[in-house]
């Protein structure tokens, strides 16, 4: 049981938590809508060790019930001096929490006809009519021409047989070969890049295997050639200005560089240095949110504010509209929220990439499904990034949440452990 002083503390938090004049959202009272002030606090419990054992730089946590803010917290520094205590209006790189976005944005261009999900990619994308395919990644076997062309779709669930470089996917020869050339380079036009994927084998026949990917990537590309703008220009204009995301961008200007949290990476050492906890150092990728680049990597690029990215999820809540401005039709966002995985990738599909963690997992058109445990009913939409950032959203309880943090790759189970804290926290 807590005491009266713990209560007060509580209290305290929820009325200082949120110390941006860019995020002045009121924190709603959790018992207002069925949850325990106290209860969630040992979300706080949860978090905070990641901080003072030296896995985790920094983290920002915010939960909502529908559009109101119940919850914030938030720990650690966000410069490599240790010297600036986080904001909730810090900017960070969210990785392949932009996927979703820009899956968003392909399924606009296929409500106005202008793209259709069935077309084979060679239609925009010549280089990919011929794909060939290493079996499980493995090129010492023969090459084998598919029998199935990629379609858009198939980019959109990572069914294309497309993969990623090792520090993604499994070690393979194929993934050794984009560990070679580098997609996420900000140094190569998209064009140049995608057309460097396409030389590369396939791992699996197209429609057949869930096998995580760059191909949200090569859909920028698409949409790209089909708009004639460049990815940022078109998000900027159909998504992000619409709903006011004002903080999320592939380039984060000048003047908003002072808030772009350092991106740290997880030591690559094996001992223990005497005297030193910390199991993380400053990335080379730092600066990713700053550079001015020459492509917008649609899934991988992005950096955003938690502020801004609940604007998203609510979104997807609200069936395409937010504050009485459409996105996109509710017909295409249920789309967008239904499993989407061939039946030919089998009843867990997404364990064949994730493994046995994945059996309860569904996938639609960029976002992620965890099935409700007792009714084996979809329940939770959610993904994440590689610094360990993530979102969710919950159909049955409207609670939903963004967790941001800058640590590179995931290494740690956060998500599951927050999606039972929150379920003990009701009244």
């Amino acid at each position: 049981m807590f005491s009266a002083l713990r209560f007060v503390f509580v209290f305290l938090l929820l009325l200082t938590a949120s110390r941006s004049l860019a995020d002045n959202l009121k924190i709603t009272p959790p018992e207002e809508v069925g949850y325990s002030s106290e209860k969630l606090m040992a979300l706080k419990d949860m978090l905070d060790p990641y901080i003072e054992g030296g896995k985790l730089p920094n983290y920002l946590l915010s939960i909502f019930h529908e559009d109101k803010k119940i919850f914030e917290i938030m720990n650690g520094t966000t410069d490599f001096e240790f010297k600036k205590p986080i904001r909730n209006d810090d900017i960070f790189w969210i990785a392949s929490m932009a996927k979703p976005i820009t899956s968003l944005a392909a399924l606009q261009l296929v409500e106005r006809g202008e793209l259709d999900l069935n077309d084979p990619i060679d239609k925009y994308l010549p280089y990919f009519s011929n794909p060939l395919v290493a079996v499980d990644g493995n090129m010492a076997s023969e090459l084998k021409p598919t029998n199935n062309k990629i379609l858009v779709k198939n980019l959109l669930t990572h069914t294309s047989g497309l993969t990623y470089g090792s520090t993604i996917a499994k070690e393979n020869d194929v993934s050794n070969l984009y560990d070679d050339i580098n997609p996420m380079s900000p140094l190569r036009t998209l064009s140049d890049t995608v057309s460097l994927i396409s030389e590369l084998p396939l791992i699996a026949e197209p429609n057949t295997e869930f096998n995580y990917s760059v191909g949200v990537l090569v859909l920028g590309l698409i949409i790209e050639d089909i708009t004639g703008m460049r990815l940022g220009d078109y998000l900027e204009a159909n998504i992000f200005k619409p709903l006011g995301m004002k903080d999320t961008a592939f380039d984060i200007e000048a003047s908003k560089h002072d808030r772009v949290a350092a991106l740290f990476q997880a030591k690559r050492v094996t001992v223990q240095v005497p005297g030193e906890n910390l199991s993380y150092e400053p990335s080379p990728l730092t600066e990713w949110c700053k550079n001015k680049k020459m492509a917008d990597h649609g899934g991988e690029g992005l950096c955003s504010t938690a502020a801004d990215y609940h604007k998203f999820i609510q979104l997807l809540m609200n069936k395409g509209e937010l504050n009485g401005t459409r996105i996109l039709s509710e017909e295409y966002t249920n789309l967008m929220l239904t499993n989407q995985m061939p039946a030919e990738a089998g009843e867990a599909p997404l364990t064949n990439f994730f493994g046995p963690v994945a059996k309860n997992l569904q996938f639609s058109y960029g976002v992620g499904i965890s099935l409700d445990k007792e009714t084996q009913l979809p329940r939770y939409y959610w993904w994440a990034g590689a610094a360990n950032t993530f979102f969710w959203f919950d159909t049955k309880t409207r609670l939903n949440g963004v967790f941001m943090t800058h640590h590179f790759p995931v290494l740690y189970n956060i998500i599951d452990q927050l999606y039972e804290v929150t379920e003990q926290s009701k009244l």
